[in-house]
């Protein structure tokens, strides 16, 4: 037993050191603010809008929320779980658990160094647009006389400050001089402007400035065009934001997480008390909660739509959660904390969709056209269409364009501290002698992510940018959480998860009262150790994310690839293929690798699939229910009588 004991206690000596050495959080607050940081990214202000925009409007609230509750919620608890009381990254706690299936881990490393690749080019964007802003040359983005225009731009500002600022539906600004119509219908307006200028393409100013300015584009993934130093710089400061950052380790990201995770919510509603001022504001707010079109709820594509949403804007499957997670202590209460994550993501997009679709709203009613013909797709949403909308918001349009570049900095660098850090995680915890040198690991890992996103950096470099961006959150996220799910609940057994559940949580005893009777049956349904937990991560969520995965290769294999009206050549096929299958790729690999191993080893077949002995160990504890004053009384009362008892016995004996 003395042995025993020794052997218990170096173990929690070897645990507690080896928490110490990767680091924890300075304070809860911290950790819920990065997760909160983490999850709530770029794609709550585009994404979100524009896919209830293409799927029925407010009724889109309906899937999107019973996917958040459904498959979104108990997938984030049972990732923060794992981390926590692993005390171990992606690319380790797979393995512990079944090393056949390591490579799940490592597969969402690989979609999270990805992700990092495209998504700190889009907050590069963001500083480019900042530091025009900053510079006084925010009326680029708004007027025609610049030399990157064409002459197919038209600005509706500077036909205002043609006419002293009034508004004139009669004229229309176009190749560099003001036309009149001769009439104020819209509808014979344009049929008058096609006539005079033929099948002209027209664009507007905040269009032309991101394609020629921003991005330099070209006319096809062909050319390659120009390079475009202005964004590289741009690119190297995001990277170089994100990497000082990390070398720092949790504590710092943590401290940066107060800045980063609040400053978005906060500009969100003051840009969301502008927005429903504006005029028209209404018929975008009608278009997206008042008038919802309910048929779409049953189309199976509203649903895929909700809960890939869903997915993507969680962070769930990335890895993310589990590296951050993994720096807690062990009896944090992360149950709490996954509900204030998935409650803040889904305010940001509801939230922000309103302010996004009043916006919208204002737009279709100054131009006197649809709410469809103002979106021009997600990025064309918050980097032409905003900016177009706030350079016709009067005085204070330069603040206003700030503070929405501002929010989607923030936005944006949060998250992308979350996918970076979840290589750096990975490669520490397989190699723990190469944690002492974090430093070089996250310049690696940073450096490796800025050089293939140079491609990004070229005129052809945004269609690059939107085969990353649409193929990352592929057939391969999909079933590598299938794959998270099936390994819990078949390989290591829920039973034992629940197990470790209440090694870390406890066991609450029902209890006395009618009240704390109450608690304890609400607990044992929607509680941590709960039945809808239970059932959604044994039952529901396997199923779905596997359905969802093969939906997406059956999706891969049919479509065609098309941005903005241009069709992507078939060369670009095995490109799609390659990013959306990295994660399974991986997870085939290392299974192979593994195999081999521990062949060699002379390790049979089924230590493969089974927990491995350096997974943690657990201490299940009771958290003692309060007995009423009464019943603690008699509790008393009996313990004395029982004492007197004894003494008699023990005295008769004597004798």
């Amino acid at each position: 037993m003395a042995n025993k004991a020794v052997s218990e206690s170096s173990v929690e000596h070897s645990f507690h050191s080896h928490r110490s050495k990767r680091g924890k959080w300075n304070s809860n607050i911290q950790f819920i603010l990065t997760c909160v940081g983490y999850s709530v990214g770029l794609g709550n202000v585009w994404r979100f809008p524009l896919k209830a925009y293409e799927n029925g409007g407010g009724a889109f609230l309906i899937p999107y929320l019973c996917c958040s509750l459904v498959i979104g919620f108990p997938v984030l608890f049972l990732e923060m779980t794992l981390g926590q009381f692993s005390n171990s990254g992606p690319g380790v706690i797979f393995r512990k658990l079944c090393p056949i299936m390591q490579g799940i881990g490592w597969g969402q490393a690989t979609m999270s160094f990805i992700v990092s690749i495209y998504y700190n080019v889009i907050v590069a964007w963001t500083l480019m647009y900042m530091a025009y802003i900053v510079t006084g040359n925010y009326n680029m983005f708004a007027r025609c006389d610049n030399d990157i225009n064409t002459p197919f731009c038209y600005s509706n500002l500077r036909k205002e400050l043609a006419f002293n600022g009034t508004e004139s539906k009669t004229h229309y600004f176009y190749n560099g001089t003001i036309h009149d119509s001769g009439t104020e219908d819209p509808t014979l307006a344009r049929e008058r402007f096609r006539i005079q200028f033929g099948n002209s393409t027209t664009s507007t100013a905040a269009e032309e400035f991101f394609n020629y300015e921003i991005l330099q584009q070209t006319e096809s993934i062909d050319d390659f065009g120009e390079f475009n130093w202005k964004l590289f710089i741009a690119l190297a400061v995001a990277w170089l934001i994100v990497g000082l950052c990390l070398i720092k380790g949790v504590k710092w990201i943590g401290r940066v997480a107060l800045v980063t995770a609040t400053v978005p919510y906060v500009i969100i509603c003051i840009l969301f008390v502008r927005s429903v001022s504006l005029p028209g504001a209404i018929k975008g707010i009608d278009y997206y909660l008042l008038n919802p079109d309910f048929t779409r709820i049953t189309a199976f594509e509203t649903w895929k739509q909700a809960a890939t949403h869903v997915c993507f804007s969680l962070g769930i499957g990335f890895g993310g959660l589990l590296s951050l997670s993994s720096f807690n202590e062990r009896t944090n209460n992360c149950y709490r904390d996954a509900a204030i994550v998935t409650f803040a993501d889904a305010f940001m997009s509801v939230f922000g969709g309103t302010a996004v679709f009043s916006v919208l709203g204002f737009m279709a009613t100054q131009n006197d056209i649809e709410i469809g013909d103002v979106v021009k797709g997600g990025i064309g949403l918050a980097f032409i269409a905003y900016p177009e909308a706030m350079s016709r918001m009067g005085l204070g349009f330069p603040v206003l364009a700030f503070l929405f570049f501002a929010m989607l900095f923030t936005l944006g660098i949060s998250s992308q501290f979350g996918y970076a850090e979840v290589s750096c995680t990975a490669i520490c915890d397989q190699f723990p002698q190469m944690r002492k040198h974090r430093a070089i690991i996250v310049s690696c890992v940073c450096f490796a992510a800025m050089s293939i996103g140079l491609i990004m950096c070229w005129g052809s470099g945004i269609y690059y940018f939107y085969l990353f961006n649409e193929y990352t959150s592929s057939f391969s996220l999909m079933l590598l959480i299938a794959a998270e799910l099936i390994v819990v609940n078949l390989v290591y057994g829920y039973r034992n998860y629940k197990k470790d559940l209440q090694s870390m949580f406890g066991i609450r005893e029902r209890g006395y009262t009618t009240w704390s009777k109450i608690k304890w049956a609400i607990s044992n349904t929607f509680g941590r150790k709960g039945f809808y937990i239970a059932y959604m991560m044994i039952a529901i969520c396997p199923a779905v994310y596997t359905a969802m995965g093969l939906k997406a290769i059956w999706d891969i294999i049919m479509e065609t690839d098309a941005y903005n009206n241009y069709t992507f050549p078939d060369w670009t096929k095995p490109i799609s293929v390659l990013i959306a299958g990295a994660g399974v790729y991986v997870l085939i690999c290392m299974a192979i690798v593994n195999t081999i191993i521990y062949r060699r080893n002379g390790r049979s077949w089924k230590k493969l699939v089974c927990v491995q002995k350096d997974w943690p160990k657990r201490k299940p504890f009771v958290i003692k229910a309060q007995k009423p004053p009464a019943l603690e009384k008699e509790s008393i009362l009996e313990k004395e009588e029982t004492s007197d008892v004894a003494v008699v016995d023990d005295n008769k004996k004597a004798e």
